[in-house]
């Protein structure tokens, strides 16, 4: 073979293959510099490279190819704005045999490539083949004529045949190299079968995506001038389009609130999702509910406090009697803001027995701050759905009870109770006492994201007050989040001054009657033996029930006096006595005090003995904890058997039983060691105990008496059942320097720190 030397032009994201034409125009010195050498010197022949990487400016010899294409520059013009314009056309390929690197151009030496032989029928199948795919592409693609078939109609060559298709297929770069260096022409057939086939899937898709867009189109078009004709239509009759009067609304008022950023881009997503939506849809109802809901929101409506402290003293003095605990809080929080005007509302937590004012308290609060009140009962509620909302998707979906009742309040700082919080449940649709750690945090509140809302809600601004009967039952990382205050029992003295200076005077006021007046003996008889409460419900009943009697009997405009003689004749016979008072001669019968959550109570410890061999018999709803107590009184008793003069033998020929009475009512707790060690002596000893002596503490077994809990209560419940001598542990001496005189002074306090001191004074 006789090899050619040819200079070398590259080529960039072009392709030119034999048998074609192609113009290109260039603007480099170096490559008008190629193009005149190849006229001048090569009779106007050139060898085009083409580039793997477009982007390369140098490439290295290693790196191009040892296949490229001979062309012949037809034409050369080199126009007025320094652009030279060739038009080039594709001979042959040719292998290139070697590189020659010259100062001026780079040239190549070559000879044509390899001739190959081929079975005449395998090549006029492969024809047929693929003039049936060249007419199944011409049909159904936009991207090539059917001139290329009057190209190709009286071509025999197969070589030239497959370079003048693959020329005008739509192929990517990379791919119309792959044309040059495949010198074999059956291959090239293959290859362009191949490649006809994957373009005819690609445009049957393309097609059906143009379709149904079209389709689509169409669609919106049509409903859009049903739409233009309904509204011309309304307009000629003089009807206005109902929807879009809504919207109207929605904007002015949207635009009279003061909304943040986020709500107003939210409001208006929502307001173009309800303008395009059918009002056939039943999703109408749901977007247009979701944009009440954020319109009706007090985003940033903030009520102004009333900070005037000695007004707001004496508004809380006005509508309850004591809780100054809670007072003195309520005033510090609002002296402190009114000092920096940064202060965060606490969030208190109530504590205490049923009818002791801590959902009244709450709402005196509201008033006396001139904030609006709200409130929610968790009682029962066992899904956090009810206080997290549920997500828009579900039907019937509706937000949390703190969003409606934010709603409600219309404020966005208003007094929030959240009612009986220790009775809270769980089970598998979640647990409401981890959704409240959110709403209570202070850290987190002023982000509050509602499921149903889905926009984040400031609740930092809101003073929430908790109310719980039970602390025990709050759980401990919501407890961690609360300030706790503890409302005790009322005194005797407490609720007369209740009834005296606010059940009464509101009740006459409601009934709109003068002249009734209660004596203090005439209240404290209905506290004493027609009620049994820590608080004053019942006794504002009994109360109203005789007010009632009291003006259906009396004469008008007449002066009514209401003594304790009269009680029994309005209210019939005393429901409860009083126990102390009542007469007892039998031994193994103790008084001993308990704490409940509805308040302090007696409780008569009993036990007897009859022959056996040692048995005990426990009864009386008792829990773990006061059995316990029952075993280590025994234990202890029978340690000390001799200091006690007490003969062994008892024990193991004798079965014992322990019961407590009101034996429908669960009772635990370890405060009652104490009266069953002096229940025990006291069977055994045949010596009866006072019923006018109570006692509580708990024992161990080396007969130390160890402080407990609920000590106001117990000893509220001590006086009103005329006890007078109450035996309690000597750790809580510091304890009585906060309980209110009028019970300290009715009550003959020993404080005792061994079971030895009860023992000398009981038994001695």
């Amino acid at each position: 073979m006789i090899e050619t030397n040819l200079p070398i032009l590259y080529l960039r994201e072009v392709v030119l293959l034999p048998f074609n034409e192609i113009r290109l125009e260039f603007t480099e010195d170096k490559e008008k510099n190629i193009l005149d050498i190849s006229m001048k010197n090569y009779d106007s022949n050139i060898l085009l490279i083409n580039l793997a990487d477009p982007l390369e400016e140098a490439p290295l010899i290693n790196d191009l190819s040892n296949v490229g294409i001979l062309a012949k520059i037809k034409s050369k013009i080199d126009l007025p704005n320094g652009i030279t314009r060739v038009v080039l056309a594709g001979i042959d390929r040719v292998t290139i045999s070697s590189y020659v690197e010259d100062t001026t151009v780079l040239s190549a030496f070559v000879v044509p490539t390899k001739e190959y032989d081929y079975n005449e029928v395998e090549a006029a199948a492969l024809k047929r083949v693929l003039y049936r795919k060249l007419d199944e592409y011409i049909d159904i693609s936009p991207y090539m004529s059917n001139t290329v078939l009057g190209r190709i109609n009286d071509v025999k060559n197969i070589s030239k045949l497959s370079d003048i298709i693959v020329a005008e297929l739509p192929l990517e770069y990379k791919d119309l190299i792959k044309y040059i260096e495949i010198t074999n022409p059956m291959v090239r057939i293959k290859n362009i079968i191949e490649d006809l086939s994957k373009e005819i899937e690609t445009v049957r898709l393309e097609n059906d995506i143009e379709d149904n867009l079209k389709v689509k189109l169409e669609e919106e078009q049509r409903e859009y001038m049903l739409k233009e004709k309904i509204r011309l239509i309304k307009e000629e009759l003089g009807e206005t389009d109902l929807k879009e009067e809504d919207i109207n609304k929605i904007r002015n008022k949207m635009n009279s609130l003061n909304l943040p950023d986020n709500i107003t881009k939210r409001l208006n997503e929502e307001i173009e999702r309800y303008s395009l939506t059918s009002s056939a849809s039943p999703e109408v109802t749901t977007i247009r509910s979701y944009i009440d809901w954020l319109l009706a929101l007090p985003w940033n409506n903030e009520s102004k406090d009333i900070t005037d402290i000695k007004k707001i003293e004496s508004t809380l003095d006005e509508s309850h009697f004591g809780l100054d605990s809670v007072k003195k809080r309520i005033l510090e929080f609002i002296a402190v803001k009114k000092k920096t005007n940064t202060a965060n509302s606490p969030i208190l937590c109530l504590v205490g027995p049923p009818g002791v004012g801590k959902t009244s308290l709450a709402s005196s609060i509201a008033r006396a701050l001139g904030k609006e009140f709200v409130k929610v009962s968790l009682g029962g509620i066992n899904d956090e759905a009810e206080i997290l909302g549920h997500r828009r998707t579900y039907v019937g979906a509706s937000p949390g009870k703190i969003i409606q009742q934010m709603k409600k309040a219309k404020t966005s700082n208003p007094v929030f109770l959240i009612d009986e919080v220790d009775k809270i449940t769980k089970d598998y649709k979640g647990d409401p006492a981890s959704a409240l750690l959110e709403i209570l945090d202070k850290s987190q509140n002023n982000k509050f994201c509602d499921n149903y809302i889905e926009e984040e809600f400031d609740l930092s601004k809101v003073l929430f007050i908790l109310t719980a009967n039970n602390i025990e039952k709050v759980p401990a990382p919501l407890l961690d989040r609360l300030e706790i205050i503890e409302l005790s029992s009322y005194t005797i003295y407490e609720k007369v001054s209740i009834a005296k200076y606010y059940l009464i005077p509101n009740l006459l006021e409601d009934y709109k009657v003068k002249g009734i007046k209660f004596t203090d003996e005439a209240i404290e008889k209905i506290i004493t033996s027609y009620t049994k409460e820590a608080g004053a419900r019942d006794l504002y009943r009994q109360i109203d029930s005789v007010i009632r009697k009291v003006i259906i009997s009396r004469d008008r405009n007449s002066r009514v006096d209401v003594t304790p003689s009269d009680i029994e004749v309005y209210l019939g016979p005393s429901k409860y006595s009083i126990m102390a008072n009542e007469e007892t001669n039998k031994t193994g019968i103790v008084n001993g005090l308990a704490y409940t959550p509805y308040g302090g109570t007696i409780l008569k410890v009993t036990c007897t003995l009859y022959p056996g061999h040692g048995n005990v018999t426990l009864t009386g709803a008792l829990g773990d904890v006061i059995k316990e107590s029952i075993y280590i009184a025994l234990s202890y008793i029978k340690a000390n058997n001799t200091k006690f003069k007490i003969d062994y033998k008892i024990f193991e020929e004798s079965d014992f039983h322990f019961h407590i009475e009101e034996g429908a009512v669960p009772k635990d707790g370890p405060s009652a060691g104490i009266t069953i060690v002096t229940a025990i002596l006291s069977l055994l000893k045949n010596r009866v105990i006072d019923n006018k002596i109570s006692m509580t503490g708990e024992i161990t077994l080396r007969g130390k008496i160890l402080p407990v809990g609920g000590l106001k209560e117990k000893l509220i419940s001590a006086v009103t059942n005329g006890i007078t001598t109450v035996y309690l542990p000597l750790e809580l001496s510091k304890e009585l320097i906060l309980l209110p005189s009028e019970v300290k002074d009715r009550l003959d306090i020993v404080l005792v720190e061994d079971y030895e001191d009860v023992y000398k004074r009981l038994f001695k």
